[in-house]
């Protein structure tokens, strides 16, 4: 039987999810929100980075639930399910697209057993009314059918998620499928694998729900194996609305082309994002002039800071993987000598933050700053290693990392 939480836990679930530049930091917890395998990282100062938005009222994503009906389901079972689902999307997220804010979530229904039924396109529910009647008239009752054919629901997932999209409509939008099931079968034209997979090759996000009923552990295999990674969830989880609710918070977290999301392991595509995405500009030019080419590459953009550790190898990480750069390793970084101290660049507007916990000067490091007030990341030896030099900001011209906000519910990108 499927736990629902109230919204206060769901809400003490989520209260990682910054939603601004933040100045504290939890102790490392595994965040019930994005999986049990997914840790917070520790920070090495007192600045830390920014966290992804977590306001469900701002969520802006396109997301089609799928929902086995089968008679493995019961009528108990699915009438939890859409409590379940109720309660996802219920707690202020704006449901459709007609209104002001772009910042909406379009959510579309599929039924399935030994064939799929669109109950709902992502134009038809345009309020949480909509939501709520749909939900619970359509889910109150199981299917006749024994047969449970997963791919079917997919497949008609992939179709709602296809034709929601002509003429790029929302083009800018991520994309999720949410998966109820009572069981996992299927072989040939009916492996769910293939269309889930191609799902996934495009880019949308698959959380799966298990509707566990005897540890079946073939339901909870062939289940993960759909879901993208971290998002396989079962009916006896005890925050499965916040974990879901995490889900959608992640997937809405994400960067524009050619910007690289910072996360916790550079070569981890499922490590723990931050709300903080990264590009290297690969066109020499002082540090001074770096720090408003950042500015106007995108807005609210600057010069990349490093926090700590990970941030200083993730940085090096993107300059390592990218061909324009090679040894040794120099790039300019956000940090500068001004108002009598070392400070880290901000977005426009916003006080510039001290220097505070870690460094990684190179030995004899910071030297005279009478006119060396600008930083570069720059390899000291011929180790695959990068610490700090102060150097003149208007005459050394090097590569350099900006840093923006990424897209999130805080920060809605057109």
């Amino acid at each position: 039987m499927f736990k629902l939480v109230t919204l206060a836990l769901t809400f003490t679930a989520l209260v990682s999810a910054q939603t601004g530049w933040t100045d504290s930091w939890d102790y490392p917890t595994v965040d019930s929100t994005l999986g049990a395998s997914t840790l917070r990282p520790t920070p090495g100062g007192t600045n830390v980075d920014r966290e992804c938005g977590g306001d469900l009222a701002n969520l802006w994503l396109d997301v089609v639930v799928v929902v086995d009906n089968s008679k493995g389901m019961t009528n108990e079972g699915i009438t939890e399910v859409a409590a379940n689902i109720a309660t996802v999307f219920g707690n202020g997220t704006r449901i459709g697209n007609q209104y002001t804010d772009p910042r909406s979530t379009r959510v579309g229904l599929v039924t399935y057993n030994g064939v799929a039924n669109v109950v709902a396109d992502l134009n038809l529910l345009q309020s949480v009314d909509d939501l709520f009647n749909t939900v619970f008239s359509t889910l109150s009752s199981v299917s006749n059918s024994d047969d449970s054919l997963l791919a079917k629901g997919i497949g008609a997932a992939e179709a709602v998620l296809q034709n929601g999209r002509q003429s790029n409509v929302r083009g800018n939008y991520k994309r999720l499928v949410i998966v109820y099931a009572s069981a996992y079968k299927g072989e040939g034209e009916n492996d769910p694998i293939p269309v889930s997979d191609r799902l996934k090759s495009s880019g949308v996000v698959i959380s799966t729900v298990a509707f566990d009923q005897d540890g079946d552990e073939a339901l909870l295999a062939g289940l993960a194996q759909i879901a993208s990674p971290n998002y396989a969830f079962t009916s006896k989880d005890l925050n499965l609305v916040g974990e879901i609710q995490g889900t959608a918070l992640q997937t809405n977290c994400f960067c524009p082309n050619l910007w690289t999301q910072y996360k916790a392991n550079f070569d981890d595509e499922n490590s723990y994002k931050y709300g903080v995405c990264i590009r290297a500009a690969t066109i020499s030019s002082s540090w001074t002039a770096a720090k408003f080419a950042c500015q106007n590459l995108a807005q609210s953009g600057f010069l990349a800071t490093e926090y700590d550790g990970q941030k200083h190898n993730f940085l090096f990480r993107i300059a390592q993987n990218n061909t324009a750069f090679s040894a040794p390793y120099i790039y300019h970084i956000g940090l500068s000598y001004v108002n009598g101290g070392w400070n880290w660049q901000q977005p426009a507007g916003y006080p510039l933050r001290p220097l505070s916990g870690y460094t990684a000067w190179n030995p004899s490091y910071p030297k005279s700053f009478s006119s060396n007030t600008g930083v570069v990341e720059q390899q000291f030896s011929s180790d695959l290693t990068v610490g700090w030099q102060n150097i003149n900001g208007y005459s050394v011209a090097e590569y350099y990392m900006c840093e923006v906000a990424s897209c999130d519910t805080e920060k809605y990108c057109p």
